[in-house]
């Protein structure tokens, strides 16, 4: 029974800053809102990549995405359970998932995109409002 005991601290400690993980989070998320341009990247093709953040509730985003020059033309994509995790923010999508990580001044994202049948990268950067 006591050595069950010995760990009680340290869960305590773990539920004590889960809130402020999520606040970090929910932080960094409000950020984020706004329109992204850039580029996908597919070996050595590529296209254009406009992703429009409308609205962020705690570390959840919602927006759309538009995939230009791809394989089956251009398509409009949206999401709604994107997550905010620290500086990496999920996209799952309907057609095209997409993850990246959020630059120190929140400028930029980097990361990687997957679809069914490929994968590839991603850049983006904020457009001024």
């Amino acid at each position: 029974m006591l050595k069950a005991l010995r760990f009680l601290p340290l869960a305590a400690c773990l539920v004590a800053l889960a809130p402020v993980a999520r606040a970090d989070d929910a932080a960094t998320a409000a950020k984020i809102v706004g329109t992204w341009e850039g580029k996908w990247l597919f070996g050595d093709t590529g296209g254009k990549l406009v992703v429009k953040v409308e609205a962020a509730s705690g570390n959840v985003l919602k927006g759309s995405s538009v995939w230009f020059g791809t394989a089956v033309g251009d398509f409009k994509d949206t999401f709604t359970k994107a997550k905010v995790k620290g500086q990496k923010i999920e996209f799952p999508e309907p057609t095209m998932d997409f993850e990246a990580t959020l630059s120190e001044d929140c400028q930029a994202l980097e990361g990687t995109w997957t679809s069914p049948i490929a994968s590839g990268g991603l850049k983006l950067t904020r457009k001024p409002d």
